[in-house]
């Protein structure tokens, strides 16, 4: 019932390596898998089983596919960039997406992980939603719905018998996380929607999800008063037992969110934690700072009969029966495979490719070659992001002068003086990323006004202007007055080029 975090990275240090086997020498139940790379880890994940008395369950974060974890597996672009990119109404998309799903599913298993936490099903229906945005399908139930439970059904696909899975897809957040603009890594979020909003928008997802077969659900660090005003989502009875597992008929695993999260670890100590998300019906108990301390606190609990023999036996079922359907008790696994990852990159340059979005301008389209451009990376992470962008929009284009800021960046007056008089054409490239505890999923009011400056500079001096962002499509709000305003949704090196491809005539 405890899922501890697994550093990839580390797995070649013989002293990791060591915590590592003793806490399965101990019998723990399985691992949350962070970095690594498709060479190394996979054997070590093996050595590991190999050790383990009953098999361990190794869980991972793959919503942008293998390559998301591990150096070499395929980067796929995120869900908001994959319903995009893919129309539903269209055979033709719909393969392509099952070609994706497919790809995922091989180069994941291959690598020894049998259950992903994906696919998000949250409605993202908050443009300040600061660690879902992109991250979901849409901001429309019908959407994520559809997208949904498409990725279950692939992801889940039966191997050769109908009760065998290759993987286990899990939906998340439960009960719904897109309407807020706080991110639960830091605090824990209020949703302050009534029932009926609830059964409109937040929750028709996830009966979606239970009725495509997922195997898994993941329980949010939420508050949401009108399921119960007194506890936490994780916490709640009400919500993980009443709603979902007898009002949703769900007889698959309930995991919770990391357990080390703000939204929980900043109000409670971390036994108190454990034990309560166990009354409340999770299965399994993911990410706690410390493994021994949780294993202590829940058998604490039940010595002092505050949790039932029952009640754990519940839940030890449900993941030995999982690990069942996994095929992880068989005497000798089928072997793998060979995998075609310049393949599976090709599928995913296609989709990358087909994401994009014009809003604006798209008579302007493409652009003039051999005319001098400037472009201006609003990079508001500070990890040298654009260059793939700026590389390719230079080859394209002819001259194109790159100028990247960030947050703590001051533009000099001069730059953009000197950038107008040489440049026919001003673009606007902004990169910021989702990530947890960031705070926002746009970008910082400092660079948001650097970008509005350069905009209204550039429609003064009478040159065409292009915005595109690589991430949050909320951005754009701010930029309106551009000439061409561009959707990318995702960052990866792929969708640069798509983009550079796009301005330049070739995409």
């Amino acid at each position: 019932m405890v899922m501890p975090r697994l550093n990839g990275a580390d797995l070649d240090d013989a002293g990791y390596r060591a915590e590592i086997e003793a806490l399965i020498q101990e019998g723990i139940g399985g691992f949350i898998l962070f970095g690594g790379d498709i060479e190394s880890t996979p054997q070590r994940l093996a050595e590991f089983q190999l050790r383990a008395e009953t098999p361990l369950l190794i869980a991972s974060d793959v919503e942008r596919g293998l390559g998301q974890q591990l150096a070499g597996g395929t980067r796929f672009p995120g869900q908001r960039a994959v319903a995009s990119a893919i129309n539903p109404r269209s055979k033709k998309d719909a393969a392509l997406l099952d070609r994706m799903l497919d790809a995922v599913r091989t180069e994941t298993r291959s690598a020894g992980i049998h259950a992903v936490f994906s696919p998000v099903m949250d409605v993202n229906n908050n443009p300040d939603n600061p660690i879902i945005c992109t991250r979901a399908f849409g901001d429309e139930p019908g959407v994520v719905e559809w997208f949904g439970s498409r990725y279950i059904k692939t992801l889940q696909k039966s191997r050769a018998t109908r009760d065998r899975l290759d993987l286990l897809a899990c939906a998340k957040h439960f009960p719904g996380h897109g309407d807020t603009d706080q991110d639960s890594h830091s605090v824990l979020p209020v949703i302050r929607v009534d029932k009926q909003r609830l059964n409109r928008i937040e929750l028709p997802p996830f009966r979606e999800a239970v009725k495509s077969g997922v195997g898994m659900v993941m329980a949010a660090h939420l508050l949401v008063p009108s399921l119960d005003p007194d506890k936490p989502t994780t916490f709640s009875k009400k919500i993980i037992t009443a709603l979902l597992r007898e009002g949703m008929a769900f007889d698959g695993l309930i995991v919770s969110d990391a357990l080390d999260m703000g939204a929980l670890a900043g109000a409670y100590p971390a036994e108190e934690i454990a034990v309560r998300a166990v009354e409340a019906g999770i299965d399994i108990l993911l990410h706690p700072k410390d493994a021994r301390v949780t294993i202590e606190a829940v058998v604490s609990a039940v010595e002092q009969g505050r949790l039932t023999h029952s009640r754990i036996r519940e839940s030890v079922e449900r993941v030995l029966s999982a690990k069942k359907r996994l095929g992880l008790f068989d005497e000798k696994s089928p072997a793998a495979a060979p995998i075609n990852y310049e393949k599976h990159r090709c599928i995913a340059e296609e989709v990358g490719r087909k994401a994009l979005r014009v809003l604006s301008g798209k008579k302007l389209l493409p652009l003039k070659t051999g005319a001098a451009a400037a472009c201006f990376v609003l990079d508001d992470d500070g990890e040298g992001k654009g260059g793939v962008f700026l590389g390719e929009l230079s080859r394209k284009l002819g001259t194109v002068t790159g100028i990247v800021l960030t947050p703590h960046d001051d533009l000099p007056p001069s730059h953009l003086q000197d950038a107008l008089a040489s440049a026919g054409t001003i673009v606007l490239a902004i990169f910021s990323k989702i990530s947890a505890s960031k705070g926002r999923s746009g970008i910082s009011g400092k660079l948001q006004g650097a970008g509005m400056n350069i905009l209204r500079a550039s429609k003064a001096a009478g040159k065409t202007s292009v915005v595109i962002s690589f991430d949050s499509p909320y951005i754009l709000t701010f930029f309106r007055e551009a000439d061409i305003l561009v959707a990318a949704y995702d960052g990866m090196e792929e969708i640069q080029r798509a983009a550079a491809d796009l301005l330049g005539g070739e995409a």
